[in-house]
């Protein structure tokens, strides 16, 4: 039996966990509004969000390794379908915030969800185990918005549905998890802590960690103001914002889903790295002439293709280049740089947005991208053919 069979019902929960994750991302900056809050204040509330994540993930990587995955995958998803529930009966913009901090610190299930592909796979499936989560992502983040566009409702919007929406996605992930998810049988050590120095210290390593967290600084700045963006420029609001976030997690599918196993054994990870900058240069570039909401389609296209070609050939090239030993705290070390950036860049793209205008942080966008694509190239240069 293929060792990827016991982890089908934990991608089935992780799909409903990201489908929730999903629904508020394009309702919640103008929910902030409503509630009296300035445009600057929903980035500021995903920066908090993302904050409490980080601080929270080793303290949940460390009880499922003491008391089981299981335990802290339905514990996560409970607190999580808590925090949804206060979400939708806020009634100012402080417990929003406080909403989202719990969210944060429950958001327990991404870590114990890896180990537990960990734990169950073989080493000849890992990869592809790793793979199908990352999938789960992108099909939750295709799915979500949509729905949260739906649920917001049009000329009178409704916040209170889509967090009703997303925590019956989180609980019925939740009951998924209670059902279906047994606790593995071992718990694998990737000794990604030990290993953590030994990976900064190799220097090819830690130029790729600062180029990935340079990219994803700029993509959550951009993620993080797209909203207020779109109704300072155009007028849009919550449902609107949701059909193009639909629209770019569709791209981002089938870009993850097909085109990356076509392009990187033709041209290599590391050409595929700095085609992906360059994408991401055009996506600022494509915003700043932007005249009309349909022409939105063309920068939020690009950015789906932008994104799902970097992230899968940065993964690759750094377990390529990465002693076998190192693999996993090289690994560990990327989303950790991942994670980092999504607290400092919505709230950097809040401060540009609101100091300089509407524009700026894409201008400076397009800036910092265009610096990450000449070091990209640069970085191309050290690896071996093999990645080239």
């Amino acid at each position: 039996m293929s060792s990827l069979r016991p982890i089908l019902p934990l991608i089935l929960a992780t799909v409903f966990s990201i489908i929730g994750l999903g629904i508020i991302v394009p309702v919640l900056p103008f929910q902030v509004t409503a509630l009296g809050g300035e445009s600057g204040a929903a980035p500021l509330i995903f920066s908090a969000f993302s904050m409490a994540a980080v601080i929270s993930a080793p303290v949940w990587g460390w009880l499922s390794d003491r008391i089981g995955r299981k335990p802290v995958l339905l514990a996560s998803a409970l607190a999580t379908v808590l925090s949804y529930l206060w979400l939708a009966n806020v009634e100012g913009l402080a417990e929003v915030y406080a909403s989202r901090v719990m969210a944060g610190l429950a958001a327990g299930w991404f870590t114990a969800a890896a180990a537990y592909v960990s734990d169950v796979t073989s080493d000849a499936d890992r990869a592809k185990g790793m793979g199908m989560l990352g999938a789960a992502f992108g099909v939750g983040f295709c799915i979500g918005p949509g729905l949260g566009a739906w649920a917001v409702g049009g000329d009178a919007p409704n916040y209170a549905l889509p967090a009703y929406a997303a925590a019956g996605c989180a609980a019925l992930g939740l009951l998924i998890a209670v059902l279906f998810v047994k606790e593995p049988a071992r718990h694998s050590d990737d000794q990604i802590v030990r290993f953590a120095t030994n990976v900064l210290r190799n220097n090819n390593i830690s130029l790729l960690l600062v180029l990935h967290f340079t990219i994803h600084l700029v993509f959550t700045a951009m993620e993080g103001v797209f909203a207020i963006w779109a109704a300072a420029e155009f007028g849009l609001g919550a449902r609107d914002v949701g059909y193009y976030l639909a629209f770019s997690g569709l791209i981002t599918v089938l870009v993850q889903g097909g085109l990356v196993r076509r392009v990187v054994p033709i041209f290599g990870e590391a050409r595929v790295i700095i085609f992906a900058a360059g994408t991401l240069t055009a996506t600022m570039l494509a915003i700043l002439i932007v005249d009309a909401p349909i022409m939105i389609l063309l920068p939020m296209g690009l950015l789906a293709i932008g994104m799902g070609l970097h992230n899968p050939a940065m993964q690759s090239l750094l377990s390529q280049i990465a002693p076998k030993a190192m693999r996993g705290g090289t690994l560990g070390n990327a989303q950790s740089a991942q994670s980092f950036a999504r607290i400092l860049g919505p709230a950097w793209g809040a401060a540009v947005f609101s100091a300089f205008g509407p524009d700026s942080p894409f201008i400076i966008g397009a800036v910092i991208f265009v610096g990450a694509t000449i070091f990209a190239y640069y970085l191309a240069r050290r690896f071996p053919k093999t990645v080239v």
